[in-house]
């Protein structure tokens, strides 16, 4: 009995500390930025919580067939239900606490808020040294990609400039439960985007605002402005989706042209028994499998600059309690798996090369996730009242984390023209 209540005390003293620190210390005191502690204990957590319940079950088996008291089984099973009940105290404060951090500057916007969107709960990230400055609304990758904490970093220079507003896409980390990702069709995002980019011209009373968007974001980015023109002063895309099924296929095709070059077996005999692009089943995996060892490539060449801040170390960020944070990988994987084979039939080429806005296109020269020579088309058929295309020599598909001072400049430089 003794042992039980000292095991509660303690409990009692880590839960008041927990909530201590999300509610008061975390944002306004210790100026938290980077969760990745948190994250650790979350781990460590969640081991003593499994651990705890796998040596019950294993010492009550012991016992049982020794015909002896299963007391040690009763306490490790009560130090598992103590750490699991901190663990799910730890994910609720950290989901409802939540936040973007704070900026300076004469009239500061720095917002992570919930929207309602056709009916749908999605997210923004607002942030700004002045309100009163034009809005640029930045498409992630994906889809199902989340960058609220990548752009956050990433584009802190523009934050003198404009009001940033990430949005947190359908299917996508803190926007995960917003729709079944089996139920989000290429008008779920069209139409999302276009109510979106009406709440931030009602709310900041702009007319038009500046659009930007990257990979998959770049792809949607221009279905957009070629919906809305009357809504958008300019575009700017990175990273930039042409045609989704001849993207694929090509990449499908270097990848195992430059493993059949270096003699990686084991990666030639999987991608010959999947086979080229178009699936039907498993296109997240299969997708993966061509994918991943591509970004590889380049990265031989030794001209790739390292990241600010890579898409990866998102996940750390305040932006995500430590369930966002799990779909922030489970969201990609299932929207990616559900949503990509409906991109197959679409080239933008034939559906959004005539434009009515200025259209800036900043592309890595060692993009080989998006072609170059798919860049190259479009652009040359682009009708457009201004356009640029811009080559980054130190970079592959993620010029603005990559080469992240140039990639400001160029867009600071492309926004200031008139439109």
């Amino acid at each position: 009995m003794t042992h039980v209540k000292s095991a509660l005390i303690i409990w009692s003293v880590l839960a008041a500390g927990l909530v201590i620190y999300y509610v008061c210390l975390r944002q306004h005191v210790l100026h938290i930025h980077d969760a990745r502690g948190e994250v650790y204990i979350a781990v460590a957590l969640v081991a003593v919580t499994l651990g705890g319940l796998v040596t019950a079950l294993f010492i009550r088996i012991i016992t049982a067939l020794l015909h002896r008291s299963a007391a040690a089984a009763v306490t490790s099973l009560q130090v598992s239900l103590l750490t699991g009940t901190l663990l799910i105290l730890m994910a609720a404060l950290s989901q409802v606490t939540a936040f973007t951090p704070a900026i300076e500057g004469p009239n500061p916007i720095a917002e992570l808020r919930p929207i309602t969107v056709n009916g749908r709960a999605e997210w923004l990230s607002i942030r700004g040294q002045d309100r009163s400055k034009p809005v640029l609304l930045f498409l992630s990758g994906g889809p199902g990609g989340s960058h609220l904490v990548t752009a956050r970093h990433c584009f802190t220079d523009l934050e003198r400039d404009y009001v940033v507003v990430t949005w947190e896409q359908p299917g996508a980390a803190k926007s995960y439960n917003a729709i079944s990702p089996g139920n989000i069709t290429l008008d779920t995002y069209l139409s999302d985007g276009a109510t979106v980019t009406d709440l931030l011209r009602s709310e900041f009373g702009q007319d038009r605002i500046y659009l930007m968007g990257e990979s998959w974001g770049s792809a949607l980015g221009l279905m957009m402005a070629r919906e809305h023109p009357e809504h958008y002063r300019a575009f700017a895309g990175t990273g930039q989706m042409i045609d989704f099924l001849e993207t694929e296929r090509i990449d499908y095709q270097v990848t195992l042209e430059d493993a059949q070059a270096t003699g990686n077996q084991q990666l030639v005999d999987k991608l010959e028994k999947q086979g080229p692009p178009p699936y039907e089943s498993d296109i997240a995996l299969k997708t993966f499998a061509y994918l991943s060892p591509l970004y590889g490539i380049p990265a031989r060449t030794g001209q790739i600059h390292d990241a600010v801040c890579s898409t990866m170390d998102g996940p750390y960020g305040v932006e995500y309690g430590l369930l966002d944070k799990v779909y922030f990988f489970w969201g990609l994987y299932r929207t990616f798996d559900s949503f990509y084979g409906k991109l197959y039939p679409i080239d933008l080429r034939k559906s959004a090369a005539e434009q009515q806005i200025p259209i800036h296109i900043f592309h890595g020269r060692y993009d080989y996730n998006a072609p170059t020579s798919l860049v190259d088309d479009y652009y040359a058929r682009l009708q457009a009242p201004h356009k640029s295309l811009t080559y980054f020599e130190h970079s592959s598909h993620n010029p603005w984390q990559t080469e992240n001072e140039l990639f400001i400049a160029h867009v600071r430089q492309v926004f200031a023209e008139p439109t």
